[in-house]
């Protein structure tokens, strides 16, 4: 209630409402010289260390290199005898773009460059506009390391516990319930499958609350400022490199907000100019990216975001078992069947169920009873819509937005939290009634809603696991949840004090999150060794010019390592490039991922086959060398109509041998020369030991050849060089034999009833290669910088000196974009575009100094906006001479 001075003070039935931790009790009285406590004995100090050291406990192994976090090893094509048991994380961004673009911006960074732009990727394109590299999220720079985003990964972790810690003591929760509360965000279903930019802005959902908990104590209390930490936590949610994420945790944010006007009486207007200080400030502190993705947007691909297909799209709902036991139905990514590969395809999380059962025991308590009802209700509602349930469906895509992203994916982090939030609310609130023996309603609540959460998922999964093979984890998942139910009612009807059940039911909770946040872990790399021959070939002779990839090196990770390669994996991307792309490389490809293997059309052309029938598209690109997967050089020969398979093998022992004969080909020329043999072999994770030889016979002329097993890649061609060339002429016979070793190899072999070794010809040798690509040159590759009748000599993509007997135009292979500038002698001149892609500026007669720079347009704005935000955010901290500090508040 307010006094008639306008203070706010509490009636007697609010005071009694408070929980215990919130009263004013008086000092205790001075009886000499008191001795204060060490630091180490504080709760505060205790939990922080425990919440720092949780994550990295958890993820140990991976920190001591006992199995390899680097998701080269998985997902960039670029590691030899990688052995794993099952998927460590669901979205392979986590290498094509957090990792691969994101090590691209800190290695900008620390060279004194703004990352801007990627000239790595296509053929050039926005780098920090892209979001998804979080190009000028401060600790992207930790990619800078080996093993950096482990690092990144475990900060994004302990920067959420801790946030959420503080914000728990600001709202007046007890040690345990935020302790509790802290763990279980720090080890959210979220963090535990997703990986990519999805994750960086989860901490900064806690971050932003505390601003708003500390903008209404502080206008509670009549002091200035207070919305520090909402600038903040508002500029890094943006910088974090996921929009969609950063405005789904937004609305929440909002709710809270506006949960939180209760009680605030004639302080409600300063709260909320407080809130729209905060948030003013946060936007022209990111105005810098927010320009940067503006822009690209609007010469940009998005792909199925522009369509708004996904406002129509949810997860099936026969699976809702996975969301409070999440491995029920199998392992992480596993796919018995086409729904199980789009359901792991659009998950974002999980909750565990011991955590809902403890958090439905804090919904209906009288304290924070409206904003336990907001999180509650968010659950609810957003948990429904992410299910398909159509009225929760209409009224979340209502909002502006919503509808345009894959919001049944990446609206997890925020139920995640206000669970956890819930959980340590409960926690709480039974240890402050430490004295009752008997736990009341609210109790029971919780465990029905436990109850619920297991028997009626079961029943709309049945179909699922009925007519399915019978699967363990399912049996184990469902024992570990009844025995957790029957514990919890035993736990209520015992004679326990409700301290010991906070105790209890918040250390399962947290045991519970920690175990399935760990279980992932299991499934990184066991084995595996990454080759850099190629990609160190590719450095030291690429130059200027480009490679295109068949999938070694797969997209971004030319960017990673500094050279030029014209595949891409992102979004968004150019319209014009992936126009180009589609319309002159490869129509078969997806617009996103121009990879050199998936397939639009799973019948369409191959990434090869397009190649073959378009190089002087990608010659005109100016791609040097073409890489691909070692044994299969672009321009080997394979039987016409026989498509990779790997159903049948063949194996041979010691001794054991294995033929076919190939009828002649009346497409090839008769004047080329084989010189070596590829077969596509089984080293069955690289266990097979000895030499495979060849024997290859064409009309009257032989040649042999022999390849040492260990040099072998499972699953892969393994190509055999010959001693001595042999004309091409049909038809031609193959012998393989297996010599030595005490280990088979399999030969992958054609469908029955043919059953022939898969096998490929090379009439020339790879000008580098690996045990994981073969590099073969293009000839005729257009030069990057040309200019009629002018003497080039670049010195970087940026720069270059031209010496022309008269005036001229530049032409540079690099894609147009509004922002390029140039200068010539150090006079501005003008950027053209020449052609739908490429750059143009004219040059006069005599010798030039060119240079070229990229920013996105209007960033003088930006700058200047950052600094005006940057201003508004520290204003919030200047009366250090107040009392900064406020009691908490209901």
């Amino acid at each position: 209630m307010a006094d008639e001075k306008g203070s706010t003070r509490l009636s007697t039935a609010e005071m009694d409402a408070l929980p215990n931790s919130l009263m004013q009790r008086l000092p205790p009285q001075p009886t000499g010289a008191e001795i204060p406590a060490p630091l180490w004995r504080s709760s505060g100090f205790r939990a922080i260390t425990l919440l720092i050291l949780a994550p990295i406990l958890a993820k140990l192994g991976l920190i001591l290199g006992w199995r390899p976090a680097d998701p080269r090893f998985v997902e960039g094509w670029l590691a030899s005898g990688v052995t794993r048991d099952g998927l460590s994380t669901l979205d392979p961004n986590i290498a094509y773009t957090s990792h691969a673009l994101g090590h691209r911006a800190a290695l900008d960074w620390l060279s004194g460059h703004i990352p801007w732009w990627n000239p790595y990727s296509g053929i050039g394109m926005p780098l920090a506009g892209d979001m998804q590299s979080a190009a000028l999220f401060p600790p992207t720079l930790l990619l800078a390391l080996p093993n950096g985003q482990l690092y990144l990964h475990i900060s994004l972790q302990i920067a959420s516990g801790v946030f959420t810690w503080l914000l728990m003591r600001r709202l007046g929760v007890t040690a345990l319930g935020a302790i509790v509360a802290s763990l279980l965000f720090e080890f959210n279903g979220t963090f535990a499958w997703l990986a990519n930019a999805v994750i960086n802005p989860i901490p900064f959902l806690p971050m932003v609350l505390l601003g708003v908990e500390e903008a209404r104590a502080r206008a509670l209390a009549g002091q200035p400022g207070g919305w520090g930490w909402i600038a903040g936590g508002l500029a890094l949610s943006l910088y974090a490199g996921f929009p969609e994420v950063a405005y789904f945790n937004g609305l929440l944010i909002a709710l809270w907000t506006l949960a939180r006007l209760a009680g605030l009486g004639g302080r409600s207007m300063a709260y909320m100019a407080r809130i729209a200080t905060g948030t003013v400030a946060g936007l022209l502190l990111a105005a810098p990216i927010l320009i940067a993705f503006g822009e690209y947007l609007g010469h940009g691909y998005l792909g199925n975001h522009a369509a708004g297909v996904f406002r129509h799209s949810h997860l099936d709902i026969q699976r809702l078992l996975t969301l409070f036991l999440p491995y029920a139905l199998g392992d992480l990514g596993h796919t018995p069947d086409a729904q199980a590969f789009i359901f792991w395809g659009a998950v974002g999380g999980y909750t565990g169920l011991v955590l809902v059962v403890v958090a439905a025991m804090a919904v209906w308590r009288p304290w924070l009873r409206g904003l336990r009802l907001t999180l509650a209700g968010w659950c609810v509602v957003v948990t429904g819509a992410v299910y398909g349930q159509h009225a929760m469906v209409a009224l979340l895509t209502a909002i502006p937005a919503v509808g345009d992203a894959m919001f049944f994916r990446y609206f997890n982090p925020s139920i995640s939290f206000a669970l956890a939030v819930l959980a340590g609310l409960a926690c709480h609130d039974l240890a402050e009634r430490a004295a009752e023996r008997r736990p009341g309603l609210v109790y029971w609540s919780g465990l029905a809603a436990g109850v619920a959460c297991l028997a009626a998922p079961l029943w709309l999964s049945h179909r699922l696991y009925m007519n399915a093979p019978f699967v363990p984890i399912l049996a184990r998942s469902l024992i570990y949840a009844v025995v957790a139910l029957l514990a919890v009612r035993e736990l209520g009807g015992g004679t326990f004090s409700n301290r010991t059940r906070a105790w209890v039911l918040g250390t399962a909770a947290v045991a519970e999150a920690v175990v399935l946040f760990v279980l992932p872990l299991r499934n990184y790399p066991k084995s595996g060794r990454l080759q850099t021959a190629g990609v160190e070939f590719l450095q030291n002779n690429l130059g200027l010019q480009r490679f295109y990839t068949l999938g070694p090196i797969q997209p971004n990770y030319s960017a990673y390592y500094g050279i030029a390669g014209i595949n891409h994996n992102d979004l968004p991307l150019p319209a014009a490039w992936v126009d180009h792309v589609f319309t002159h490389l490869d129509n078969n490809t997806i617009e996103s991922a121009f990879d050199g293997h998936d397939r639009k059309v799973a019948g369409g052309p191959t990434a090869l086959e397009n190649l073959r029938a378009n190089l002087d598209a990608y010659r005109a690109l100016g791609v040097k060398y073409l890489v691909a997967p070692t044994g299969q050089s672009p321009f080997d020969w394979k039987p016409p109509g026989v498509a990779v398979s790997m159903t049948e093998v063949l194996r041979l022992d010691d001794g054991g041998s294995a033929s076919l004969i190939l009828p002649p080909d009346p497409s090839m020329a008769a004047d080329r020369e084989v010189r070596s043999v590829g077969v596509l072999v089984a080293t069955y994770v690289g266990q097979s030991k000895g030499t495979l030889a060849v024997r290859f016979c064409a009309a009257d002329r032989c040649a042999e050849g022999r390849r040492d097993l260990a040099t072998a890649a499972d699953n892969q061609y393994l190509s055999i060089p010959l001693d001595t060339p042999v004309p091409w002429a049909g038809p031609m016979t193959i012998t393989f034999r297996k010599v030595g070793g005490d280990f088979p190899v399999g030969l992958w072999t054609t469908p029955a009833p043919a059953r022939n070794p898969q096998v490929t010809l090379r009439f020339a040798s790879p000008v580098a290669g690996d045990e994981v690509m073969d590099i073969v040159e293009l000839p005729g590759a257009r030069p990057y910088f040309t200019a009629e009748g002018c003497r080039l000599t670049p010195a970087s993509r940026e720069r270059m000196t031209a010496d022309c007997p008269a005036p001229a135009a530049l032409t540079r292979l690099e894609l147009f974009m509004p922002g390029w500038t140039a200068t010539v002698n150090g006079t501005p001149q003008a950027v053209g575009q020449d052609g739908p892609l490429f750059q143009k500026v004219d040059l006069p007669a005599g010798r030039s100094d060119v240079r070229f720079h990229y920013q996105p347009p209007h960033m003088g704005w930006g700058y200047a906006a950052f600094l005006a935000g940057l201003g508004l955010a520290a204003a919030s901290a200047l009366p250090f001479a107040r009392n900064r500090r406020s009691v908490a508040t209901p």
